[in-house]
């Protein structure tokens, strides 16, 4: 029926659940759709990561108004070239700008852009891993409908998005909500990411909607006979119905095809309960309990810089995944004794941890040369050391929920 080769032995009862969102529900006019979420939209896609993100505030707005500029100057020129290049390729000064079509196509209508300080944004560019973000509709390749998730700083006061990897994704299933604009490649580049949001607004901040519809809410209120199911209930419930591993698992192969559906769990507190204490978790993290590694320290005073954090001891674990004892932080300081079970909250092939060793490190980018330094995100010279704990102690307690979700039944 979905003109697919290979059908799974569990796309009927899969397809017997309620859908989260769907693109018929997506486009239509009328709010009286059958999913759960009216609309959605894929993460942030700039075609130009290196330029428009960074660790550091003022390097940003350095870099940006300076492209600005360049990018302007092109425009300029552009205009006054006669005839106009058949080939704007063979026209437009590669040395200063990351061109992409988007912006060429600009260039060529005579668009300009015009800094603004206001654009700068906070992105969650990886799992845990804050950025800012200048968020330009010409500078960044594709917003999709980002903007109207998270169309100025009230919004992400407010604003929350359950983030999980998109139809097709190369990558293991994953989801993660989020207060900040997502990077389409959450999780890796082949990884994509769709987002689902509490909210909705129009482009300018106005017109604050709830996106989950009325046609959910008066199915779980009247499947469960509770009349005080809210639609932020049914949010968390979602939320922690996304993390079942027995869910996870069964429909592993129909996730691969399609948006996600879930069923009526019997007992629908429990697991809007799991997804507010998971919620809690993941939007939290950068000021989470810690857990307390074992600190070496190789000499005093000890230096809180990251270059590129090593693991120590590295090895396969028996469920196979790469586990270490031990993150030498720098010449002074290596944190030891990291638990094995930490690693076993994975988003995408890595786990959380591995994503905060992968992401916290100075790197130059080849073609452009720029340099981000993550050691000038926050005044906190120990951000990037406690944030390894409080990481580790979120990875814990993530396990120790999603195991309880194992153990209660979603069907």
């Amino acid at each position: 029926r979905k003109h697919t080769w290979l059908v799974s032995d569990t796309e009927a009862e899969f397809e017997s659940h309620i859908a989260i969102g769907s693109k018929e529900a997506k486009r239509a006019k009328t709010e009286e759709v059958e999913t759960i979420f009216k609309t959605y939209s894929n993460g942030v896609k700039t075609n130009r990561d290196a330029w428009v993100y960074d660790y550091e505030y003022d390097s940003l707005v350095k870099r940006m108004r300076q492209f600005v500029e360049d990018y302007n100057a092109e425009v300029d020129r552009y205009k006054r070239q006669e005839p106009k290049p058949e080939n704007i390729d063979d026209f437009v000064n590669y040395d200063k700008i990351k061109w992409t079509e988007g912006l060429k196509t600009n260039l060529k209508r005579g668009h300009y852009v015009q800094y603004q300080t206001d654009k700068i944004r906070i992105g969650l560019y990886r799992p845990f891993i804050r950025k800012y973000l200048y968020f330009d509709h010409l500078l960044t390749e594709r917003r999709y409908q980002q903007a109207l998730l998270f169309p100025n700083e009230q919004a992400e006061a407010e604003n929350r998005v359950i983030c999980i990897a998109a139809t097709a994704s190369e990558k293991p299933f994953y989801s993660i909500i989020a207060d900040a604009i997502p990077n389409l490649a959450f999780v890796g580049f082949g990884g994509g990411c769709q987002c689902f949001p509490f909210y909705t607004y129009d482009e300018d901040g106005g017109n604050h909607q709830e996106n989950i519809t009325d046609w959910a809410l008066a199915r779980f209120r009247d499947h469960y006979g509770d009349p005080s199911i809210s639609k932020w209930d049914i949010f968390t419930y979602v939320y922690a119905l996304l993390h079942h591993p027995g869910w996870r698992s069964r429909y592993a192969i129909d996730l691969k095809r399609q948006l996600p559906r879930v069923p009526l769990a019997p007992d629908f507190r429990a697991f809007s309960q799991a997804g507010e204490t998971l919620a809690g978790l993941h939007l939290n993290y950068e000021t989470a309990e810690p857990y307390e590694l074992d600190w070496q320290v190789s000499q005093k005073p000890i230096s809180y810089r990251v270059d590129r954090m090593l693991p120590q001891n590295r090895r396969k674990s028996e469920a196979g995944h790469t586990v270490y004892d031990g993150l030498k932080v720098n010449g002074s300081l290596t944190l030891e004794g990291i638990p094995e079970g930490a690693f076993a909250y994975r988003l995408g092939n890595r786990s959380a941890l591995d994503w905060v060793v992968d992401q916290y490190r100075v790197k130059t980018d080849k073609r452009s040369g720029i340099v981000h330094n993550p050691n000038g995100y926050s005044d906190d010279e120990r951000y990037i050391v406690d944030l390894v704990e409080r990481v580790v102690g979120v990875s814990l307690r993530t396990v120790e929920v999603v195991e309880g979700l194992g153990k209660m039944s979603f069907v």
